[in-house]
């Protein structure tokens, strides 16, 4: 057992685990031995110190009948959890070495484990909840957390410094000094890179309650891992309500620009003229390898343009704690670079931005309009020349903008885009959901744009529109998942690599074209992928004619017929709900719904990362939140990853029978696997019982979890912040009534049958949309009205009217 995990705090249902007993086992040593070690209490959950229990489970020889038949006679409690222990530290080593040897906190926070124990931000800021940091701001407790992040990674002797001065006095009497010192080193190490910060200032409002508090929080700052600080980031922009123009930008966007744009990072240089939070630039470290101690060659060569007053300590943090010393330019906060002359321009290889959206050009140096001079009253198109000007030979660049730069009809901007098409600079334009950012719903795009002296290639533009893309998490708030991502930037690499063929064009889920430069100019220039792109699933509908569709409506419609039978008997309401309770054996009990199953957590994010999904091959399915509908698992074969990793991730693999719950966004929705969904995965989002009690019908506790009232006490349990979760702790104590067995039974099988019928009824709507467009395509000719066109052939399109 290593010095970690001697130091690791553990909830009572992972002491279960580890010694192999039931979870009311530890309760009752609790309650029957005074000497028991006494929990610590975080965020409503209580944690023992390793260390302590093993002291404890020395003195407890397991009993005959429940010794195992491997086990020695006098083996104890404690040997248990350390065999437990041993074997775990094995199977993470092993999978370091075949995730090609990075760390597994690199870029990622720590997640929830096996063991049930909540994530480790969730449990840093569950700390202030506590009272154990005084009265200060949410947003003053976050400064703490990103300035211990940030030393922890990027300042490891200050760090060092820090934790020996904590560890100095037992007694407390240092406290009032530690703050002020945390705030003191980390403003010297900003100022060694030419940021003025003032985060003492933020801390002043915390006060520790006690020495405990303080090593406490030390303890799961040093299990962070680098990631964390892209997560605190989420939570400060919640906290701080920045607007649109100084928000940051959401993280499965960064994610998505880090896999396009990424693999061309190794040893280049990078450039954000409008850094913000400085999440774009640390996504795309975050994507490379890890930075080694003391080699910043292996780290490319970072500048960061303009951000936030206030906000501007975080950004250069951000970038410090993955590895990189950045350079920085525009600190006055002049958010149009085009604006500080010739001796502030910068060139880099690759150049990610997200700026602000439809504000004032500003006079300027007239030498950046090569491609045209935008209207003074919006510089949304300065900034792609802006870009395209800065890019070194070979150099690409990503640029977020919104859905206008694209198809205003304003004359200067029309020419602007004619001209970037015509000089070959716009290589791919993505449309990307609405309402992804918590400042603003508007929908944006992404320009991938290439530097003019490169070599043209077959003057074609890539064209993709995911605008149907996203996961919705809230009324106001979708998020881009790592599935989306994958997706879309695996048909943006396939078409590089294809040079100019359209196979690549063969994924039914990604609308998307390849127009020749001249055909987009035609179309008025407009830059918009809805003009182009059309779903590959259109050819496959044209493929299966309207006598296909309709027999498979007609066998959709004898399975209901058949489903019909099983609930003849609730034609007459009344009568059954009457019977159902006359004839309801009485009784029951309360337990809690650790006690009836094993709850799991889905693998961390550094075991399943975004980069494992393919899209084809032998590969096995990831089942994600998005896949729970109605009490079911949906086809989950749009996420899913290499029969290699799947094996390697075979304690996360599925049965029929499991239950698997949401865990984050929209926490609630359930479903249960079925026999041909056996052997897929589950994903980090999820949670799943299994292993249920005898005493327990699945089932049931698949109708028990639907309950409204239910939904609502996970809900209300659940995190609250931007991105709502509920932790396996919070579920394992969730009360749960048991009837007997035979009555869970009955109940099971009468809504069982109300299951049955939705999902048969939901494939007769699938099955008539389907029939509906197949023969829509039929009946409906273009050549039906008189001088027509088609618009579906690309490269035909009628030129658009100038208004």
């Amino acid at each position: 057992m290593t010095s970690d995990q001697k130091q690791q705090l553990v909830p009572r249902a992972a002491i279960a685990v580890m010694a192999d007993v039931r979870r009311s086992a530890i309760t009752n040593w609790e309650r029957r031995y005074k000497d028991f070690p006494r929990p610590t209490r975080a965020g409503g959950t209580d944690y023992f110190h390793l260390s302590d229990v093993l002291t404890w489970l020395s003195g407890r020889t397991v009993p005959p009948r429940a010794r195992r038949s491997d086990e020695a006679a006098d083996v104890t409690y404690a040997d248990r959890v350390r065999a437990y222990l041993t074997k775990e530290s094995e199977a993470r080593a092993v999978e370091d070495v075949e995730t090609d040897g990075l760390p597994a906190a690199h870029g990622l926070a720590v997640d929830e484990g096996e063991g049930g124990r909540p994530g480790a931000v969730d449990v840093l800021l569950r700390e202030q909840n506590g009272g154990s940091w005084g009265a200060g701001s949410r947003a003053d407790y976050l400064y703490l957390l990103f300035s211990l992040t940030f030393l922890r990674w990027a300042e490891p002797k200050r760090w060092a410094a820090v934790r020996r001065a904590a560890a100095q006095d037992p007694a407390g009497t240092h406290l009032r000094r530690f703050l002020p010192a945390v705030g003191r080193h980390v403003e010297e190490a900003l100022a060694e890179q030419g940021v003025i910060s003032a985060v003492a200032g933020r801390l002043e409002g915390l006060e520790p309650r006690s020495s405990q508090a303080v090593l406490h929080l030390l303890d799961l700052i040093e299990d962070l891992g680098r990631g964390a600080f892209t997560e605190l980031l989420s939570h400060h922009a919640h906290e701080a309500g920045l607007g649109s123009r100084d928000a940051f930008t959401p993280p499965g966007i960064a994610r998505l620009l880090a896999v396009l744009l990424g693999a061309h990072s190794s040893g280049r240089s990078l450039y954000d003229p409008n850094g913000r939070g400085g999440e774009l630039l640390a996504a795309v470290l975050a994507a490379g390898p890890e930075p080694a101690d003391g080699a910043d060659g292996r780290v490319p060569a970072v500048t960061m343009g303009s951000a936030h007053p206030e906000t501007r300590d975080l950004a250069a943090m951000n970038l410090m704690v993955h590895g990189a010393r950045p350079e920085w330019l525009n600190l006055t906060r002049a958010t149009r670079p085009w604006t500080t002359g010739p001796r502030q321009r910068r060139r880099a290889d690759l150049i990610l931005t997200n700026p602000p959206f439809n504000v004032p050009v500003a006079s300027g140096d007239a030498d950046w309009w090569i491609y045209g001079e935008p209207p003074a009253s919006n510089a949304n198109l300065a900034w792609p020349q802006y870009v395209v000007r800065s890019l070194n030979e070979g150099g690409r660049a990503a640029v977020i903008l919104p859905n206008g730069a694209a198809t205003s009809s304003s004359p200067k901007e029309r020419r602007i885009r004619r001209a970037l098409v015509d000089r070959g600079v716009v290589e791919c334009v993505i449309a990307l959901p609405a309402k992804l950012f918590t400042a603003t719903a508007i929908s944006v795009n992404v320009w991938i744009l290439k530097a003019e002296d490169q070599e043209r290639g077959p003057g074609e533009i890539l064209f993709i529109d995911a605008s149907s893309f996203g996961t919705k998490v809230s009324r106001k708030l979708s998020v881009l998942d790592t599935g989306d991502s994958a997706l879309i930037a695996a048909a943006y690499h396939a078409w590089r690599a294809a040079d100019g063929s359209d196979e690549f064009l063969r994924d039914p889920r990604l609308p998307c074209a390849v127009v020749p430069a001249d055909a987009v100019n035609a179309a008025g220039s407009s830059l918009r992928p809805a003009d182009y792109a059309r779903s590959a699933s259109r050819s496959s509908t044209e493929a299966q004619g309207p006598t296909e569709h309709y027999g498979a409506l007609l066998r959709a419609r004898r399975a209901a017929e058949q489903a019909d039978d099983r609930i003849a008997e609730f034609r007459d309401i009344d009568v059954a709900l009457g019977r159902s309770h006359a004839d309801a054996p009485m009784g029951g009990m309360w337990s809690s719904l650790g006690e009836l199953c094993e709850i799991q957590a889905g693998p961390s994010p550094s075991l399943l990362p975004k980069e494992a999904y393919v899209l084809e091959g032998d590969a096995v399915p990831v089942v994600l939140p998005k896949h729970l509908r109605d009490r079911r698992v949906d086809d989950a074969r749009d996420t899913a990853v290499p029969y290699k990793t799947a094996q390697r991730l075979r304690r996360f693999a599925l049965e029929d029978g499991h239950i698997l719950c949401a865990r984050t966004g929209t926490v609630g929705p359930v479903g249960q696997v079925r026999a041909d969904q056996a052997g897929w995965l589950f994903g980090s989002n999820l949670i799943r019982l299994h292993e249920f009690a005898p005493e327990v019908c699945p089932a049931y506790l698949l109708a028990y979890l639907s309950l409204p009232r239910t939904v609502d006490w996970i809900r209300s349990r659940a995190e609250n912040t931007t991105v709502p979760s509920i932790s396996t702790a919070d579920l394992r104590a969730m009360p749960v009534h048991l009837p007997p067995w035979s009555e869970q039974h009955r109940i099971a099988e009468t809504l069982g049958a109300l299951d049955e019928q939705i999902a048969i009824h939901l494939e007769i709507v699938r099955a008539a949309s389907r029939m509906y467009g197949s023969l829509a395509e039929h009946m409906i000719r273009p050549g039906a009205v008189p001088g027509s066109t088609s618009p579906a052939v690309v490269g035909t399109l009628p030129g658009r009217s100038a208004r």
